[in-house]
């Protein structure tokens, strides 16, 4: 398969998604997928643009897909988490966010959803863990320099989220 078409649509697939024009990001992603049946990001991204369209058991499908392909993938498992916890499945998404972790133990993302489940399900202590080391993974992936091994992840918190973040984790531990 072309390489770079899909990423021509992964790209423009981003952008829409940036923009929150959601039934462009699922067309670009979907164009993406038909080039490369085997492409993770268009799969895990197309769960996203599903997600935002409220669309969860297509979503569920386009993440489970994606961990198909590659059950490494980080995103994929903290985004099926989101779906599993929308729908009510609590289990299934504490499981999901820890195979996020599991898959990727600097991916702060899951870490930032497992704290917002444990608070969900009353395990505060634990809740307050899991948000202090997104906190502390997301400032540390926000601040390092391009070239500098790695990057910002795409998503990543900027400095006033890592803030809002920060005094959301003290207002749960008073």
């Amino acid at each position: 398969m072309e390489q770079e078409p899909v990423q021509a649509h992964l790209a423009q697939g981003e952008r829409h998604l940036d923009a929150g024009e959601w039934q462009e990001a699922e067309a670009a992603f979907r164009r993406a997928i038909e080039r490369d049946l085997n492409s993770v990001a268009a799969h895990s991204k197309l769960g996203v643009a599903l997600i935002h369209q409220r669309r969860l058991d297509e979503a569920e499908r386009a993440f489970a897909r994606a961990i198909d392909v590659n059950p490494r993938h980080a995103p994929a498992w903290s985004n099926l988490g989101n779906v599993y916890r929308e729908t009510g499945r609590t289990e299934q998404a504490l499981e999901a966010y820890q195979r996020a972790i599991a898959a990727d133990p600097d991916h702060w993302v899951a870490h930032q959803n497992l704290g917002g489940l444990y608070k969900q399900m009353g395990r505060t202590s634990e809740a307050i863990a899991s948000l202090r080391k997104a906190t502390r993974l997301s400032a540390k992936s926000a601040f390092k320099l391009p070239g500098a091994g790695g990057g910002r992840r795409p998503g990543c918190l900027g400095g006033a989220a890592v803030l809002l973040l920060l005094l959301l984790v003290v207002a749960l531990a008073v």
